[in-house]
Formats: structure tokens, C-alpha cells, sequence
């Protein structure tokens, strides 16, 4: 049992390992074994439970491969993490004033001495956490009985010290320890769409109910972030917002020097190569599973970016979303002064139920040059009003393939009369198996909203990049997104 209840929500908020792990380390005592090959992140998950823990000083950490300074070197955030030494010149101190001396380095320690140094560890209950990593460096100088022998030593001591010991190992084959710990976590990776996705199982916590047995995570920045899975109801807008949108959010000119037009998120920017390019056209290919309410406020971030910075918005409302809801999350996202004039929604006049400044009705028609004439006019018009101005279109395309008589989009038509007209494009595609194949080489950039292993994310397949975890932060009273970086 826990020594205090835990509250899900504000576990999941204050870090960032599977709600299920941070469960178990929370517990007086315990073992704990890490297993995954090279390069897969167990140092960095390691560190990243202290670093939940919030245990700085009162800890004691083996290290049979790399020196502490590296490992200092190679996480950054560590040295501000760690309580610096107030004395400085001593041999527990680095050049950098960190505190050293609850990191061993066992590089050249006989198995002997090193497996002494634990017991008195855990004898003299100097540390509540002993990290060793990794364990195959010792044990592979031991002989099968003495190491059987030497791990059942370790679990005994550990439980009659109430200490928690953490195992690391690079053979995920071995399974020697398996039966003697508490628990088994296992990093491994794999492939898709030719993007590397890491993934942490958790295939035993005892005492813990596992209900989602693996968990897609990163390393960015050396911390080690696990994501979970896609929940619908954060992204609905509850309540009103408690601040002032233009207090929160600072202002980003959309064009950039090199012309290319800010989305809003700058680490989308930066893998984009600086934005989206002027009078370029995005294609946004949503995933079937995902909720439209995920698409209105990816867009929203787009759309308050312009409307910031007094640039005009047309928007064509897609299949499925209602009017009502479209407009709820735009009031959300920006100041009330002067938005209903840079912002236009196309909407069939069927599906029009309460009279609106953001509404233009059009009358729902299977003919397509009534349809394109009708669109055509409006964006023409919101030019001439708008000179100096850029100009954001969001359409959805499938209502023109929809009408064509071919069934085919008419890209010798719309394609070209965007660009011209047109700063940027964005091109929803809700049903891509339809329309993908009508659309080949007219776009400069294809992102995806797609669900993997039950988690949100953003994909761009032009130009190719990693993935971004798509976060979500209800501090403000409505659903805002962040994009974390995933390698």
C-alpha cells in the first residue's frame, strides 16, 4: 500500500514517466529492474525517477560506463537539478561545483569492493535510492551461484533497510533477475513510416494495476517523457477563459524575413525549416478516430496568430463540424475587439441556425462552378479589403470533389487561383483515402494528425521530419496545444 493517496491528474501534470511507474517508485521500498539494449534511454529514465522523486542530495548512483562528470555533460538539466557542493576544491567537487558525491565511479572497481560498497550502503541506510547501472558490469565477474547468491543478498538488505534499489541491464534476454525484483521495465524501439518510435513496457509492477502495459516516450533534452493516451474530453472547452488572451500570449509576425508564414508553433516552425511557405499550400490530413474538436484547436493556434496581428482569416467550415462549436473556440482563443471582421465562415445555409457576424451562407449545390464562382468572389473581395494584409485560407477540399461531375477535384482550377490569391492554404483532408491520390504534387507541406499506440500526434511526411507528442494544457480555462519533440 501507498503511504498517501495519489491523484492521477496531478501525477500526470507534475511528470513525465507512465502513471502506473510513478505508482511503484513512490513506495518505502522496493527493486526495480531497467532493461533495454544500447541507446534505448535507461540512464536517462534513471535519472528522470530521481528527477520526479524530487530527490536531489539523499541518493547514491554506481556507474560502471561513463564517469558522473559525463554524466553531467550529458544531461544538462542534471547540474541544476543536484544540490551544489558549498565546499569547493573537494575531490566530491567537479569544476563546475557539482555535487559528486552521491555518484560512484566503478569503471575500474573489482566486483568485490563495489558489491561491499552497496551492502554498507544499504546497511547504514545512507541513500533511499541505489542506482546501478548497470549491473551486467558486475555481475558478468561473477560465476552463475555467487551471482545468484549476491542478488538474493541485496534484496534482503534492501527490504530490511526500507531502501529502494533500481537495476539496470543491457541484455533484455537475461532474465536471471526477473523472478528476485518487484518490478521489470523494458525500453526497446521500433519503425514506423520510417520514423523511430521508442516504447517503455511495463511488464511487472507488483501491487500496481497495469492498465496500459506500454507507453510511447522520448529523450529530448536528456529527459525522459512518456506520453499518454489520447483522451477526446481535453480538448472540450468548459468554461470560459480566466485570462486575458492577449495578456497570455505574445504576438509572433507571422511572415518571417526568409517569406515564410509562422504557424504558431515554433518547434513546427524550426522542422519546417522556418514556417510554411508564402503562397503555399498545407495539406492537413486528419486521422478518422480523432475528434474534430482536435482539429479546431490545432487550427485555433494558427488562426490567433493571424488575427493578432490584424491579418484576415476565410474559413470553410468541413463535414461534421457545427457551426456553433467552430465559432466557441475561436471566441476562446482571441480578444473580442475587431475579430468578427478578419474572420469569414463559409457555411452551408441549411446548417445555419443562429445569425452570426463570422457566417457567410452559401446555398449547398452539386454544381461545381457555382460553388467555385461563389468562393472565388469572397476571397477576391476580402483581397481588395485587405491590400496589405495576409491572407489565411482554410478550406476543406473535399466538398469540391465532392460536386465535380468527374468526381475529381478540378486542380487546373482551384490550385492555382489559391496560390495568386492566397498567403497560405490550409487543406483539410478528413477522409484521404478519397482524395490523396487527386491532390499528388500540388501541395509544399503534408502534415498528419494520427493516433499511435493510442497517443496523439503530428506528422509531417513533407518535408519529413520526426514526431511532435501533441500536449495539451487547460491552465487557461480552454484546451490549448503544445508540440513536443520526439526522438
Amino acid at each position: 500500500m501507498l503511504k498517501r493517496s495519489i491523484n492521477k491528474q496531478q501525477i500526470e501534470k507534475s511528470i513525465h514517466i507512465p502513471y502506473e511507474l510513478m505508482q511503484f517508485v513512490q513506495r518505502n521500498t522496493y527493486s526495480l529492474l531497467i532493461k533495454g539494449y544500447a541507446g534505448t534511454g535507461k540512464t536517462t529514465l534513471s535519472l528522470s525517477i530521481l528527477r520526479a522523486l524530487k530527490i536531489k542530495s539523499n541518493f547514491f548512483y554506481i556507474s560502471t560506463r561513463v564517469s558522473p562528470k559525463q554524466l553531467f555533460l550529458y544531461y544538462p538539466w542534471l547540474g541544476k537539478f543536484i544540490e551544489q557542493s558549498k565546499t569547493s576544491g573537494s575531490d566530491e567537487t567537479s569544476e563546475q561545483g557539482y555535487n559528486l558525491s552521491s555518484f560512484e565511479d566503478a569503471r575500474l572497481d573489482e566486483p568485490e569492493s563495489l558489491f561491499e560498497r552497496i551492502t554498507n550502503q544499504l546497511m547504514d541506510v545512507k541513500a533511499p535510492i541505489i542506482i546501478i547501472d548497470s549491473w551486467d558490469a558486475i555481475a558478468s565477474f561473477m560465476d552463475k551461484e555467487a551471482r545468484l547468491n549476491n542478488e538474493r543478498v541485496l534484496q534482503t538488505w534492501r527490504e530490511r533497510a526500507g531502501a529502494k534499489l533500481i537495476f539496470i541491464s543491457e541484455d533484455p534476454k537475461d532474465t536471471t533477475l526477473d523472478f528476485l525484483v518487484d518490478g521489470i521495465v523494458e525500453l526497446g524501439q521500433k519503425f514506423y513510416d520510417n520514423i523511430r518510435i521508442r516504447e517503455v513496457f511495463l511488464s511487472k509492477l507488483r501491487g500496481v494495476r497495469i492498465n496500459k502495459p506500454s507507453y510511447i516516450y522520448t529523450l529530448n533534452n536528456g529527459i525522459f517523457r512518456s506520453y499518454n493516451a489520447y483522451q477526446p474530453t481535453e480538448f472540450m472547452i468548459t468554461c470560459k477563459p480566466r485570462i486575458s488572451f492577449k495578456k497570455k500570449e505574445k504576438k509572433i509576425p507571422p511572415l518571417s524575413e526568409d517569406l515564410y508564414i509562422a504557424s504558431g508553433y515554433q518547434g513546427l516552425d524550426i522542422a519546417l525549416g522556418g514556417g510554411f511557405p508564402k503562397k503555399g499550400v498545407v495539406l492537413i490530413e486528419i486521422d478518422s478516430h480523432i475528434n474534430t474538436r482536435v482539429t479546431m484547436t490545432f487550427l485555433a493556434r494558427i488562426i490567433s496568430n493571424f488575427v493578432l496581428t490584424c491579418n484576415p482569416i476565410l474559413f470553410q467550415l468541413f463535414d461534421g463540424f457545427d457551426p456553433s462549436i467552430v465559432i466557441t473556440y475561436l471566441e476562446s482563443y482571441l480578444p473580442a475587439a475587431s475579430k468578427n471582421r478578419l474572420i469569414k465562415i463559409f457555411c452551408p445555409a441549411d446548417k445555419v441556425e443562429v445569425s452570426s457576424d463570422y457566417i457567410i451562407p452559401y446555398q449547398n449545390c452539386n454544381d461545381f462552378e457555382k460553388r467555385f464562382e461563389f468562393f472565388r468572389d469572397i476571397v477576391l473581395k476580402t483581397r481588395q479589403e485587405n491590400p496589405e494584409k495576409l491572407l489565411l485560407n482554410i478550406m476543406n477540399i473535399d466538398m469540391y470533389q465532392n460536386v465535380h461531375k468527374d468526381g475529381q477535384i478540378n486542380k487546373m482550377e482551384i490550385i492555382p487561383f489559391i496560390r495568386e490569391n492566397t498567403d497560405l492554404s490550409l487543406l483539410v483532408i478528413q477522409h484521404p483515402q478519397n482524395i490523396l491520390k487527386h491532390l499528388s504534387g500540388v501541395y509544399d507541406t503534408h502534415l498528419r494528425l494520427t493516433i499511435i499506440n493510442g497517443t496523439l500526434f503530428l506528422q509531417s511526411l513533407l518535408p519529413w521530419n520526426h514526431l511532435f507528442a501533441i500536449v495539451t494544457d487547460r491552465s487557461s480555462g480552454y484546451p490549448k496545444i503544445k508540440l513536443e519533440s520526439v526522438v
